[in-house]
C-alpha cells in the first residue's frame, strides 16, 4: 500500500496496522474491516496528487471504506474496488478520478451507502447511463452530485433501488430531464431527495407529492415553473423545503401547505410567488428559518408572525411589502438572530426605548424608512455581526456607541446611500470590521485621519494586519491624498474611493503591499501623475477604475502582468503615446476597456482583436490615425447574441447561516459612461446591459471593413468624427442586436445599403455629413427613424424622412442634379480657351502673309496626295476585276 495510504505517519511508527490511524480491525480475527482516511476539507490539500493501487486486493474483510477529499487529481477511477464484495460503505466524494465508473460496479450488492459527489472529474468524460447501479439492491443512501451526468435521459433507477432508498441526492449533475408522471416511480421509503441545481425546464413532478416518507425535499435552482400545487400539502413529515431559485415559479403560496406542521427550514426565495403572509405562515408554528425573498409578495407583515416562537433566522427582502413594523410583530421572537426586511415597502418604527427579547447576529433594513437616526435598540444588541441600514435617510453625525459596537462582534457594515455628516471616523484599532461602506453620504476629512488609529491621544500609525477586505467611502467629500499608511492594510480585496476630491499622485508602495486586491476604483477624483509601475504587482487585479482625474504618461509595461483584468477604464485623463501591442496579448480576460478621452496616438493595433471576451471596448477621442482593424470581426464576445461568459456578477455571498446577503458589497457599482443613441449613458457595470464599440472622435482612415457584420451580438458602434471613406458595408445588416448606429462626419460616399432595414432592434442611426447619395431605405425599423437631422450634410440622398424626392432612377437624377452646376463652370473655360485659341490663329493667318500663303499651299499639297492616294486605289481595284 502507498500514496494516500503512506501519508499517515503512525503507519510507520506502529507494527500493528490494527493501531494505525484510519484502520479498524475486526475485535477477534483482527482483519481489517474499515479504512477512515478521508482528507476533510483541508485547503492545504487541494490539488495535492495521491495514488491508490491495487495492493488494496489483500483487505478481503473491508466493509466500510472512505477516501473522501483526497483529490486524486489525473488519477484513474480504482477499478480493483469492484471486488470488494463486503462493502457496505464507500465514501469517494471529492476525488475527481479519471475515466468513468464500470459496469461491474453492480456487483458490490452489499452496497448500504454510497456516496459518488464529484468522484470523477467533471471535464473529463460524460456518463451515459446508470447501468452500473442496477443489482445494488441493498442501498440505503445514494449520493451521486456533482457527476457528468449532462447526456443522462433517463435516470430512474430500477424499481428493486427505489423501494430501498432512503436518501437519494443528485446536486449538480446538469440533469435535462425528470419523469413527471407517476408511472414507474416507487420511492416507497424515501425520506431525502435532493436534486438542485439541475436543468429540468419542466413543471414541478407530480409523483414526489404521492411519497409521503420525505422528510427533506430540495428542488432548487432547477428550472421549474408553473405553480406549487395543493398537493404540496400531504408530504406532512417535511421537516426541510427548498424549491428557491426557480424564476419561473408564480402565483399564490398554496393554502394546504400549513399542513405542513413539522417543518422547520422554508426556503421559496428567488420565485415569483404572490399573495399575502398572513394566511400561512402564522400557522407553521415549527419554523426556525423562513426564506421568502426576492418575490412579489405584497400584504402587510401579519403581527401573528409572533407565534413563531421558535424563528431564528426571518428573510423577507425584495418583495412588495407594506405597512408599519413595529415592536409587537417581534417581542415573542427570543430565539431570533437572523432579519432581513429589506427592499419592500416597509416603514420600521419601533419605539426609540424598546428592550428586544432577543440578540441578532445579523440585521438587514434597507430601504426601510428607518431615518433620520439609527435606532438606538441596536446597541443594546451585543452579538451583531452584520449591519445593514443603507438607503434609510439617515442625516447627522455617526453614534460614538456604533463604534463601541464594531469593537466588539461586528464585522460587516453598511451604512450607504443616507446623508450622514460629519468628520470621517478614526479607524479603530480593535476594530473586528471586515467590510465598511459608507459610500453616498456627505462625510468630510482627509484619509490620513482614518487609516490612523488613537492609542490614549497620540495618533500613529495604523496597525500592519487590518483585517478589513473591503472599503467604500466614495461618493462623499473627502480630501487630500491616499496616505501610505494604507499600504498596511494588506488584506484589501477591494477598494472603492471614487467621487471625491482626492489630490496628489498614488502611493507607490501601493502595488506592492496589496497584492491581494481585485477591485480598485479611484474615477472621478484630482489624482495626478504616472500610475505607479508596482500595478504589476497586484496580479489579482480584475477591476481598475482611474477614469475622470489628471493621470499622464504612457501606460506602464507592468499593467501587463495583470493577466485577472477584465474591466479597465482609463479614460478622461491624460494618457499619451501608442496603445502597446501587449495589451491584446497579455490581458485576454478584458470584458471591458475604455481609453476614451485621452492623447493617445498611432495605429490601433490588430492584437486588440485577439480579446475574445472583450464586450465593450472605447478608443473615442483620441488621436489614432491609420486604419480601423481588418480583423475586427474577431471579437469572439462581440459576435455573439447570448451570454455565457464571466465570473460571478452579481456578488451574493454565504453567510454562516447559507443564507445570500442582497445588497451585494461584493458586486461594487462601476460607473461606465458609454456614449451611445446620441447621448452619454451611464451603465453600472454588467456585461449583460450592452456591448459597444467606440472609435469616434480620432483620425482613422480607409474604409469600414466588411468582416463588422459578424459583430452580431454588439449593440452599438460609433464610428462617427473621423476620414473614413468608400461606402457603407452591405454586411452592416447582418449585425441583428444592433441598436444604435453613428457613421456621421466622415467621408463615406455610394449609397445607404438596403440591409439596415433588416436592423429590427435599430433605434438610433446617424449618418450626417458624409458624401452619400440615393434613396434612403425604407421598411421595418428604419420606417420609425424619421429624424432628417440623421441624413443632414448629404445633398446626393432623397425620400422620406427628407422633402427631396426621388425621380425614376433617383441615383442617375441625383448624380446629374448634384454635378449641373458643376458641369457649367467646367464648359465656360473650355470654350473660352477655344474661341481664344482660334481666333488667336485667323489673327496670325491675316495679318503674316508668307504664313497665309504656307498655311494654304501645305492645305493644297494634302489634298493633292489624298487625290492621289485614291486613283491609286481605284486603279489596283480594276486590274483585280
Amino acid at each position: 500500500m502507498n500514496g494516500a495510504l503512506k501519508r499517515m505517519s503512525s503507519w510507520e511508527e506502529e507494527e500493528d496496522c490494527c493501531k494505525w490511524e484510519g484502520v479498524v480491525c475486526h475485535p477477534t480475527t483482527r482483519h481489517v474491516v474499515k479504512l477512515k482516511l478521508s482528507e476533510r476539507i483541508q485547503q492545504h490539500h487541494r490539488g495535492q496528487v495521491h495514488e491508490i493501487n491495487s495492493s488494496l486486493l489483500a483487505l478481503t474483510e473491508l466493509n466500510h471504506l472512505d477516501l473522501s477529499y483526497n483529490y486524486f487529481y489525473n488519477v484513474p477511477f480504482p477499478k480493483f474496488i469492484v471486488h470488494f464484495k463486503k462493502l457496505k460503505y464507500l465514501n469517494l466524494s471529492s476525488s475527481f478520478f479519471t475515466g468513468s465508473i464500470p459496469l461491474e460496479f453492480r456487483n458490490l450488492t452489499k452496497l448500504r451507502y454510497l456516496d459518488l459527489d464529484a468522484a470523477l472529474d467533471y471535464g473529463q468524460q460524460h456518463i451515459d447511463n446508470l447501468d452500473w447501479l442496477t443489482n445494488l439492491s441493498s442501498l440505503k443512501h445514494l449520493d451521486i452530485s456533482r457527476l457528468p451526468l449532462t447526456n443522462l435521459t433517463d435516470w430512474l433507477l430500477p424499481s428493486s433501488l427505489q423501494g430501498s432508498l432512503n436518501a437519494l441526492i443528485m446536486r449538480d449533475c446538469d440533469l435535462k430531464a425528470i419523469p413527471v408522471s407517476s408511472s414507474n416511480v416507487n420511492f416507497t421509503s424515501l425520506e431525502i431527495l435532493d436534486i438542485y441545481g439541475n436543468n429540468f425546464n419542466s413543471t414541478f413532478p407530480q409523483w414526489v407529492w404521492n411519497v409521503s416518507s420525505l422528510t427533506h425535499l430540495d428542488l432548487g435552482s432547477s428550472g421549474f415553473y408553473g405553480t406549487i400545487p395543493e398537493a404540496i400539502g400531504g408530504l406532512t413529515s417535511l421537516t426541510y423545503l427548498d424549491l428557491s431559485n426557480n424564476s419561473n415559479v408564480k402565483g399564490a403560496i398554496p393554502r394546504s401547505i400549513t399542513h405542513l406542521q413539522r417543518l422547520e427550514l422554508l426556503s421559496l426565495q428567488g420565485n415569483r410567488l404572490s399573495g399575502s403572509l398572513a394566511s400561512w405562515i402564522v400557522h407553521l408554528t415549527s419554523l426556525t428559518l423562513a426564506d421568502l425573498c426576492d418575490n412579489t409578495l405584497n400584504g402587510s407583515i401579519p403581527t401573528g408572525i409572533g407565534k413563531l416562537s421558535n424563528l431564528t433566522s426571518l428573510y423577507l427582502c425584495g418583495n412588495q411589502l407594506q405597512g408599519s413594523v413595529s415592536e409587537v410583530h417581534f417581542e415573542n421572537l427570543t430565539r431570533l438572530e437572523d432579519l432581513d426586511l429589506s427592499y419592500n415597502n416597509l416603514k420600521i418604527s419601533f419605539d426609540p426605548n424598546w428592550v428586544p427579547p432577543y440578540q441578532l447576529a445579523s440585521v438587514q433594513l434597507m430601504r426601510c424608512e428607518i431615518g433620520p437616526e439609527i435606532p438606538r435598540w441596536l446597541q443594546l444588541q451585543t452579538r451583531i455581526q452584520i449591519l445593514d441600514l443603507s438607503d434609510n435617510q439617515i442625516a447627522g453625525t455617526l453614534p460614538s456607541w456604533l463604534w463601541n459596537l464594531s469593537s466588539s462582534t461586528l464585522q460587516f457594515l453598511y451604512l450607504s446611500s443616507n446623508q450622514i455628516k460629519g468628520k470621517l471616523p478614526t479607524f479603530s484599532e480593535v476594530s473586528r470590521l471586515q467590510e465598511l461602506r459608507l459610500d453616498t453620504n456627505q462625510l468630510e476629512g482627509h484619509l490620513d485621519d482614518f487609516f490612523s488609529y488613537n492609542d490614549s491621544s497620540t495618533p500613529v500609525e495604523s496597525p500592519t494586519q487590518s483585517d478589513v477586505v473591503l472599503l467604500s467611502l466614495a461618493n462623499n467629500f473627502l480630501e487630500g491624498g491616499i496616505p501610505l499608511s494604507i499600504c498596511n492594510w494588506t488584506r484589501l480585496l477591494f477598494l472603492h474611493l471614487s467621487n471625491n476630491s482626492l489630490t496628489r499622485e498614488i502611493p507607490y508602495c501601493l502595488g506592492e503591499s496589496l497584492k491581494e486586491l481585485e477591485t480598485l476604483n479611484l474615477a472621478c477624483n484630482h489624482l495626478f501623475g504616472e500610475i505607479p509601475r508596482t500595478i504589476g504587482f497586484m496580479k489579482k487585479l480584475g477591476r481598475l477604475a482611474l477614469n475622470n482625474n489628471g493621470f499622464s504618461g504612457q501606460l506602464p509595461s507592468s499593467l501587463q502582468n495583470c493577466t485577472n483584468l477584465f474591466y479597465l477604464d482609463l479614460a478622461y485623463n491624460a494618457f499619451a503615446g501608442s496603445l502597446p501591442a501587449w495589451m491584446g496579448e497579455s490581458l485576454q480576460r478584458l470584458q471591458v476597456l475604455h481609453l476614451g478621452f485621452n492623447n493617445f496616438s498611432g495605429n490601433i493595433p490588430q492584437q486588440l482583436t485577439q480579446l475574445e471576451e472583450l464586450e465593450i471596448l472605447n478608443l473615442s477621442n483620441n488621436s489614432f490615425s491609420g486604419s480601423l482593424p481588418f480583423c475586427m470581426g474577431n471579437f469572439t464576445a462581440m459576435a455573439l447574441t447570448s451570454q455565457y461568459w464571466y465570473t460571478n456578477r452579481n456578488g451574493l455571498f454565504s453567510t454562516t447561516k447559507g443564507h445570500y446577503i442582497h445588497g451585494t458589497p461584493y458586486s461594487h457599482y462601476v460607473d461606465l459612461v458609454i456614449s451611445t443613441k446620441g447621448q452619454n449613458l451611464h451603465y453600472p457595470y454588467d456585461s449583460e446591459l450592452t456591448k459597444s464599440l467606440d472609435f469616434s472622435g480620432n483620425s482613422l482612415i480607409g474604409e469600414i471593413p466588411r468582416g463588422i457584420g459578424r459583430l452580431k451580438g454588439l449593440h452599438n458602434l460609433n464610428l462617427a468624427r473621423n476620414h473614413l471613406s468608400g461606402r457603407i458595408p452591405e454586411e452592416i445588416g447582418e449585425m441583428e442586436s444592433l441598436e444604435s448606429l453613428d457613421l456621421s462626419v466622415n467621408e463615406l460616399s455610394g449609397n445607404i445599403p438596403n440591409s439596415l432595414a433588416n436592423l429590427n432592434f435599430l433605434s438610433y442611426i446617424n449618418l450626417s455629413y458624409n458624401n452619400l447619395v440615393g434613396r434612403i431605405p425604407s421598411g421595418h425599423q428604419l420606417q420609425t427613424l424619421n429624424d432628417t437631422s440623421s441624413y443632414m450634410g448629404n445633398p446626393g440622398l432623397c425620400g422620406p424622412p427628407l422633402s427631396i424626392e426621388c425621380s425614376v432612377d433617383p441615383t442617375v437624377h441625383e448624380v446629374h442634379k448634384m454635378k449641373d452646376f458643376e458641369w457649367i463652370w467646367l464648359f465656360i473655360p473650355m470654350m473660352v480657351g477655344f474661341v481664344m485659341g482660334f481666333w488667336t490663329f485667323c489673327g496670325f493667318l491675316f495679318f503674316k502673309t508668307e504664313w497665309r500663303y504656307a498655311y494654304f499651299r501645305g492645305i493644297d499639297s494634302y489634298y493633292d496626295r489624298i487625290l492621289l492616294q485614291l486613283h491609286l486605289c481605284l486603279a489596283r481595284l480594276n486590274r483585280q476585276d
